[in-house]
C-alpha cells in the first residue's frame, strides 16, 4: 500500500545527472561550442553595440601552461563572457610573445646545439619554428580550460604585420626625438650576454665580498699629504681594475688618522666604528676637514698602478656604510658614469660580454669576473693595501630568466627618452580606471623614476632596431628609410634585415655609399608594449577597455604599453586596469616544480574537471597571492557538488511547470521572490565590480540557506499537492526563477555544467546555448518586506532550539511529530501558516511558547501529523483529494 501511495507523488524528473563526470562532458561540449559556432554567435550578436574590449597580454610561448596562467586566463574569461552575455560587443582575441632569449635558449637547448653553431639567420628559423609549436602547444592545452573563444583569430608578435607596426612606432619615437644612442652603463647578464631593462631584473640574496682598502694618495694639497691612505669600500672588487676616481661628499666631514705610523682617511661620523672593525689602537686623529678640501689632489691606482686617479666630489656619497669616500669605476656604475664623464676621468671597459676579463684586466685577463675577487684580494694582501676582507649576504640583482648575477656595465645602446614624455604619461594615467590606489601609486611611481628605457639587445631572435648609419657611423633619422624598411618588412619578415646586404635594403638613392646597418635587436618588452599598436580586431576602437595581468606587470607589461602608446598616439592603451597576485602553496612560497610544491593546471583538469578549477580560480581573491592547498580545492569541490545538486532538485521539480504562466505570489513564496531579486542585484553588482569571490559567496550562502530553509519546507507541497495548486505553482515559480538565475550567473564561471543543466530546463525563446541568453537585469525588489521576515526567523531559531530538545530528550523523534505553543502579540506573526513554515504538527497561540507532543495520526501518503478530525481513512484531507482527483 505504501508503495502505491509512493507512486502517487510528484518525485523530481530530470536527466540532469547527479554524477558531474566533468572530464567527459568538457570534451563533448568543447566540440558543440566549435559545432555550432557559439562564440562567433555571441559575438555576431553585439555587433554595433557598445564595445567592452579586454586585450590579452601575450603569454610568453615557451613551455606548458602554469597555474598562473590558467588563473589569469580564466578570471579573463569570465569578464568576456559576463560582458558579451550583458550584451557589449566583447571579442577576445588571445596572443602571444615570441621574441626574446628564453626562446633562443630552449630552441638550442632542444637541439643540443650552441649559438655558435647557427649563422644569426639559422639561429632565427629555428627560433621562428620553436616559437610556433610553443604556441600550439600552449593553445591545445588552454582550450582545456573551457575559454569562450574558438581561438581562430589570435595574434603573434613574430608577424610580418606586427613587426611592421612596431618599427611604425620606433618611427615614430625616433621622429619624435625620443630614441638616442649612447654609451652608458646598464644592466648586463653574462649569463645571457645582453643588456637587460629593470623589468627584467628581480633582486635575490647572494654572498659578495666586502673589502675595505687603501689608495696610497701621490699628489696631496692644503689637507692630504703624499703618502696618505684613502679608505674605499667595496663589494665588486672586480671593478677596482676599471677605477679611476675617488668620490668624496662636498659637506661631509673627514678625519686625517694616525694609526701605527700610517695616515689614513675615512669620514668623521664612521671612525668609531671602523676604528672597532680594523681593530686599530692608538688612534690619533691629526685634522677634521669637508670634502671640499680634498678634491683635485691625486692618488695611485690600487690595480693599474702606473695610472693616476683623482678625487672629485661625488653627488651620492653617503655615510651610511662603507668609509665616506667611494671608488668609482665609470663604466661600472650609473652615477659613476655621469661624475666621470663630467670630471673626466678614465673610461675603461676590462669585461666581456661573457663576465670574462679582457686584456685590460692585464695579469687577471681571462678570469670570470666574480672568479677574480679572489685573485685580485690576494695581489692587494701582497701589496699591504688590504684593511679588511669578510663576507656578506645581501639583495643583489638576477637575471630573472637565467637566475644568475649581473651587473652594471658600460655598453652602446639604443635608449628610448622617457624624460621627455614623462609629463604625458602621468596625465595619461589619470584617465585610467584603478580598483585599488596602491595600484595607480605603483604605476605612477614606476614611471617617475624611469628616465630613459634601454630597448637594445645584442642577441639575434627579435625584431631588428631598423636604423642605417651613414659613412661617418653616425646613425640616420629619416621617415623615408623607415617607410622603404617597413614596407619590406611587412611583405617578407624581419628576417629579411638579417639575409640582404645593407645595400639592398636601402632606397636606390642612399645604395653604395659604404652606410651600415644596426644589428642589434629590440626589448622583447618593446615588442609587447606594441600589442596596443600591432593588434588590430575587427569593430574595435582604441584604447582598449581593460588589460589584466599579474601585479609584476606594473614594471612590465602595463609599463612599456603605456610609455609604447603615449608615443605613438598620446593617451594611454587601457581605459582600466586590473591585476591578480601570485599562487603561492599553503606556506606562502611561490609555486615550482623544482620546490616540489608545484600543481599542474592540466592535472587537475584531468581529474577533476575546468569547472572545478574555474570555480576555485572565481572564487579566489586574485588581487592579492592566491594560495593553493589541497584542503582548499576540495572546499571547492564540495561547493560544486553543492551547486550541482541544487540545480539538479531545482531541474527536478519543474519539469513540470510552464515558465510562461504568470503567477501571483503571496506569504513566504512573495518574500521568497524578493530574495531571489536581492541576489539577482548583489550578483549583477558584483560581476561588473570583477568581485567573482562575491558572486559565488553570494550563491553558495543563498543555495545553503534556501536549501535548508525554503527547499525544506516546500517539498511537502510540491511532492504531495495536486500538480495545479496554487501552493505549488507558487513554489515552482520561486524555483524556475532561482535555477534561470543561477544558470545564467554561473555560465561565465562554471561554462560546461551551466550548458548541461541549460539543456533540461523547460523555457520560453531558448537559445542553443545557455552562454547566447542576456544577462540578468537587474530588478527592484521590497525591502521592508524582507525585513518584515526577520521577525518570522528570530522566532525560527527560537522554537527549532526547543524542538531540539525535545528530539534529543526522546519526547519526539521528527519535527512535525510537535505542537507548538506560541506565545506573541505580533500580528505578523499570527497571519503566517506557521504549520508549514515551522514543520511541526500543530500550533497553538497562548500565554507561553513551549513545545508537546502532538497527540496526532500520521499521513500514510506524505507522512504529516494530524488530529484524528484531520484523516481520512489513513490519508490527510489534502491527500485523500489528491488522489480522489489526479490518481483515481
Amino acid at each position: 500500500m505504501e508503495k502505491q501511495y509512493k507512486d502517487t507523488l510528484n518525485m523530481p524528473k530530470t536527466d540532469f545527472e547527479m554524477k558531474a563526470n566533468l572530464v567527459e562532458k568538457e570534451e563533448k561540449y568543447r566540440d558543440y561550442w566549435l559545432k555550432n559556432e557559439i562564440y562567433q554567435k555571441l559575438i555576431n550578436k553585439n555587433k554595433g553595440k557598445k564595445q567592452y574590449v579586454l586585450h590579452d597580454g601575450p603569454p610568453y610561448a615557451n613551455g606548458n601552461i602554469h597555474l598562473g596562467h590558467a588563473l589569469n586566463k580564466v578570471i579573463k574569461d569570465i569578464i568576456v563572457r559576463f560582458k558579451n552575455m550583458s550584451g557589449f560587443y566583447s571579442p577576445m582575441v588571445n596572443g602571444w610573445d615570441t621574441h626574446g632569449l628564453p626562446i633562443e635558449l630552449k630552441m638550442l637547448q632542444n637541439l643540443n646545439k650552441n649559438h655558435k653553431d647557427f649563422s644569426i639567420l639559422e639561429l632565427r628559423k629555428e627560433s621562428y619554428k620553436y616559437a610556433l609549436s610553443q604556441i600550439e602547444n600552449q593553445k591545445e592545452q588552454l582550450k582545456k580550460l573551457q575559454l569562450v573563444s574558438d581561438f581562430k583569430e589570435i595574434y603573434k608578435t613574430l608577424t610580418p604585420y606586427f613587426e611592421a607596426k612596431q618599427i611604425e612606432l620606433l618611427k615614430k619615437m625616433a621622429l619624435n626625438g625620443l630614441l638616442r644612442k649612447g654609451l652608458k652603463p646598464v644592466y648586463w647578464s653574462p649569463s645571457s650576454q645582453t643588456a637587460l631593462a629593470e623589468a627584467e631584473v628581480e633582486y635575490a640574496e647572494h654572498r659578495s665580498p666586502s673589502i675595505y682598502v687603501t689608495f696610497k694618495v701621490s699628489k696631496g694639497n692644503s689637507f692630504l699629504q703624499s703618502g696618505d691612505n684613502l679608505v674605499i669600500w667595496t663589494t665588486t672588487p672586480w671593478t677596482l681594475i676599471a677605477n679611476s676616481g675617488v668620490a668624496v661628499g662636498e659637506k661631509i666631514e673627514y678625519s686625517r688618522v694616525k694609526v701605527n705610523n700610517q695616515i689614513y682617511v675615512v669620514a668623521k661620523e664612521l671612525l668609531e666604528s671602523l676604528t672597532t672593525l680594523f681593530q686599530w689602537e692608538n688612534v690619533e686623529i691629526l685634522e677634521v676637514k669637508t670634502g671640499e678640501h680634498l678634491i683635485n689632489s691625486e692618488y695611485i691606482r690600487p690595480i693599474k698602478k702606473d695610472k693616476i686617479g683623482k678625487v672629485v666630489l661625488g653627488h651620492h656619497v653617503e655615510i651610511g656604510t662603507g668609509t665616506g669616500l667611494v671608488h668609482m669605476a665609470p663604466l661600472f656604475g650609473e652615477d659613476d658614469f655621469l661624475i666621470g664623464k663630467k670630471e673626466k676621468l678614465d673610461f675603461i671597459m676590462h669585461v666581456n660580454d661573457d663576465g670574462t676579463l679582457n686584456k685590460e684586466a692585464d695579469k687577471f685577463e681571462g678570469l670570470f669576473y666574480e672568479d677574480s675577487n679572489k685573485e685580485i684580494g690576494l695581489f692587494l694582501d701582497s701589496q699591504k693595501e688590504l684593511l679588511k676582507l669578510q663576507f656578506i649576504k645581501h639583495s643583489y640583482p638576477h637575471d630573472w630568466r637565467t637566475k644568475k648575477p649581473i651587473i652594471f656595465r658600460g655598453t652602446p645602446q639604443w635608449f628610448v627618452s622617457i624624460d621627455k614624455i614623462k609629463k604625458d604619461i602621468l596625465k595619461a594615467i589619470e584617465g585610467v580606471k584603478f580598483h585599488h590606489d596602491w595600484a595607480k601609486k605603483r604605476l605612477i611611481k614606476m614611471i617617475e623614476n624611469r628616465e630613459e628605457w634601454t630597448i637594445s639587445r645584442q642577441r639575434a631572435w627579435g625584431v631588428p632596431i631598423t636604423i642605417f648609419y651613414d659613412e661617418n657611423n653616425e646613425p640616420v633619422i629619416k621617415e623615408e628609410l623607415f617607410n622603404h624598411v617597413i614596407n619590406l618588412i611587412e611583405k617578407f619578415g624581419s628576417d629579411i634585415w638579417f639575409e640582404k646586404e645593407t645595400d639592398e635594403l636601402l632606397p636606390e638613392k642612399y645604395r653604395n655609399k659604404g652606410w651600415t646597418r644596426e644589428k642589434d635587436i629590440m626589448d622583447v618588452w618593446f615588442d609587447s608594449g606594441s600589442t596596443s599598436i600591432g593588434v588590430e580586431i575587427e569593430g574595435v576602437e582604441k584604447p582598449f577597455d581593460l588589460y589584466f595581468e599579474g601585479s609584476d606587470q606594473y614594471r612590465g607589461w602595463f609599463n612599456s604599453s603605456l610609455i609604447n602608446s603615449v608615443a605613438y598616439r598620446g593617451v594611454a592603451p587601457y581605459k582600466e586596469l586590473l591585476s591578480h597576485g601570485f599562487i603561492v602553496d599553503e606556506k606562502g612560497q611561490k609555486m615550482s616544480k623544482s620546490l616540489g610544491n608545484g600543481v599542474e593546471p592540466i592535472e587537475l583538469i584531468e581529474k577533476h574537471g575546468a569547472d572545478v578549477l574555474r570555480l576555485w580560480i572565481a572564487n579566489s581573491e586574485y588581487s592579492d597571492d592566491i594560495s593553493y592547498s589541497k584542503k582548499i580545492f576540495d572546499q571547492n569541490i564540495e561547493i560544486y557538488r553543492k551547486i550541482r545538486n541544487t540545480l539538479r532538485f531545482l531541474l527536478g521539480n519543474i519539469s513540470d511547470f510552464n515558465s510562461s504562466q504568470k503567477i501571483a505570489l503571496t506569504g513566504v513564496h512573495a518574500f521568497m521572490a524578493e530574495e531571489i531579486k536581492k541576489l539577482n542585484n548583489n550578483i549583477i553588482k558584483n560581476y561588473n565590480n570583477h568581485k567573482f569571490i562575491s558572486v559565488v559567496k553570494e550563491i553558495n550562502n543563498f543555495i545553503i540557506e534556501f536549501s535548508s530553509f525554503y527547499l525544506s519546507i516546500t517539498k511537502d507541497s510540491l511532492y504531495a499537492d495536486s500538480k495545479t495548486s496554487l501552493e505549488r505553482l507558487m513554489i515552482q515559480t520561486n524555483l524556475y526563477n532561482l535555477a534561470n538565475l543561477l544558470l545564467i550567473a554561473l555560465a561565465p564561471i562554471i561554462p560546461t555544467t551551466t550548458e548541461e543543466a541549460y539543456s533540461f530546463i523547460n523555457k520560453e525563446n531558448k537559445q542553443i546555448s545557455v552562454h547566447l541568453e542576456d544577462f540578468l537585469k537587474e530588478e527592484e525588489y521590497n525591502e521592508s518586506l524582507i525585513n518584515e521576515w526577520k521577525e518570522f526567523f528570530e522566532l525560527k531559531d527560537q522554537v527549532y532550539k526547543l524542538i531540539e530538545d525535545e528530539i534529543k530528550s526522546g519526547k519526539i523523534k521528527r519535527q512535525n511529530e510537535a505542537k507548538l505553543y506560541l506565545k506573541t502579540e505580533s500580528n505578523f506573526i499570527k497571519s503566517l501558516n506557521l504549520v508549514k513554515l515551522l514543520m511541526v504538527g500543530s500550533v497553538e497561540f497562548s500565554d507561553v511558547t513551549k513545545v508537546e507532543v502532538f497527540d496526532s495520526i500520521k499521513c500514510q501518503r506524505c507522512w504529516n501529523h494530524f488530529e484524528n478530525k484531520d484523516i481520512k481513512g489513513e490519508l490527510c484531507l489534502r491527500c485523500d483529494e489528491v488522489l480522489k482527483n489526479e490518481w483515481s
